[in-house]
């Protein structure tokens, strides 16, 4: 997990702290001001992210945020970070300088301690979700330079007087064990923020032993205990939230081996379905190859049948050939028998024709002995003629 700075954010309501994520610092040297962004993982709209921009200012070696109240520079802070923006959204480090362009630089805060801060104070704008980790990754890439100290600013000392008193306030205050350092506590911020320094503490500046009145002692235990509570409240939310996250990351875990376990099942009903796949396959193979060996054989007896089809056909034509002849000559002999019968009837005829004439020539000749020998003869003639 990626660790990112935190800030504790106090609420006007009275509820508990809330960490922020800081996004970037940057100091704008034409208005010698140095200006901090952070964010509470606030979603207006889907898409779309509340950051505020807080004025930073520094005074030996301390910071302090507070609202922008110059209306000008709340002006220059926002075309600044328009930059920034822009150049985390191109993807690179440094963009060409133009005329339009505000000269700035990135704060180093690594190591630095940060006091709490309210929201309601600072200045808010909305962005694009995407561009929040573009800016934090942005800001821890490219260089950065020391933040611009303020002239201007006063810095409150807390003194302790050197006399041995010991106030009512402190007798009748109980222990309170000292808050442990929280350093890089996983917390379920939605930009997954992690304390990368302590949480910030009130800093102490000893000043030489000077007698005071024992007010002034009482008032500075009375700081420091309150920062220690708070500081104790905040630790006591965080690990209430730390046993949130446990209680998800034991959540996530089961849900991984839940996905486990259904990813084992799901790769169980691949491989049944692999080797059904694979059977049926096989089956289908086996029966495309008899199908295969099946039109071969039909398509062999196809080929033999139109083979002894087309001997058939020849026989058939060449029996219609001889039938054909054998008409042929059929009328031939029947109009041969016609003529004969014709003939024999020629014939016939004449032989009765014949015949009477014998008859009247015997009657002519008046001798019936001569007469029966000439018919004879010509019966005779007859016969042999035929």
């Amino acid at each position: 997990m990626m660790l990112l700075r935190t800030l504790v954010l106090e609420r006007s309501d009275g509820d508990a702290p809330l960490n922020g994520a800081l996004l970037c610092g940057f100091a704008v040297p034409q208005i010698n001001s140095n200006f901090l962004v952070y964010s509470l993982d606030e979603e207006t709209e889907p898409g779309s992210a509340r950051v505020y921009v807080a004025a930073l200012r520094k005074k030996l070696e301390r910071y302090f945020l507070s609202s922008v109240d110059v209306q000008e520079d709340l002006h220059i802070a926002m075309q600044v970070f328009k930059q920034i923006l822009t150049l985390a959204a191109s993807g690179a480090k440094t963009l060409s300088v133009t005329d339009t362009q505000i000269p700035y630089h990135f704060v180093d805060l690594k190591g630095c301690k940060l006091p709490p801060a309210r929201p309601e104070d600072h200045h808010s704008v909305i962005i694009k979700k995407a561009l929040v980790m573009k800016v934090i990754t942005l800001g821890a890439s490219v260089p950065a330079c020391a933040a611009i100290e303020s002239a201007s600013l006063i810095v409150p000392s807390i003194r302790f007087s050197s006399q041995m008193i010991s106030p009512p306030k402190v007798a009748s205050m109980p222990e309170r064990e000292p808050p442990p350092l929280l350093e890089e506590l996983d917390e379920p911020q939605a930009l997954s923020c992690v304390a990368e320094e302590p949480l910030p503490v009130a800093p102490i500046v000893c000043a030489p032993p000077t007698p005071v009145a024992p007010v002034a002692h009482d008032d500075s235990l009375f700081e420091v205990d309150s920062t220690l509570t708070s500081l104790a409240r905040v630790a006591q939310e965080l690990t209430v939230k730390k046993t949130a996250v446990l209680k998800q990351e034991e959540a996530l875990e089961q849900w991984q081996r839940q996905l486990q376990q259904q990813q084992a099942e799901l790769d169980r009903d691949r491989q049944e379905l692999t080797n059904r796949t694979l059977e049926k396959e096989s089956t289908l193979r086996l029966r495309t190859q008899a199908l295969e060996s099946r039109e071969a054989q039909l398509a062999e007896a196809l080929t033999a049948q139109q083979r002894e089809q087309h001997q058939i056909e020849e026989r058939t034509a060449a029996l219609e050939q001889r039938s054909a002849q054998a008409y042929t000559q059929e009328l031939l002999v029947r109009q041969k028998s016609e003529k004969l019968n014709t003939a024999q009837a020629q014939i016939s005829a004449g032989r009765h024709h014949l015949h009477a004439i014998l008859l009247d020539l015997e009657r002519t000749l008046g001798s019936p002995g001569s007469a029966v020998e000439p018919a004879q003869s010509g019966s005779d003639l007859f016969n042999v003629s035929m």
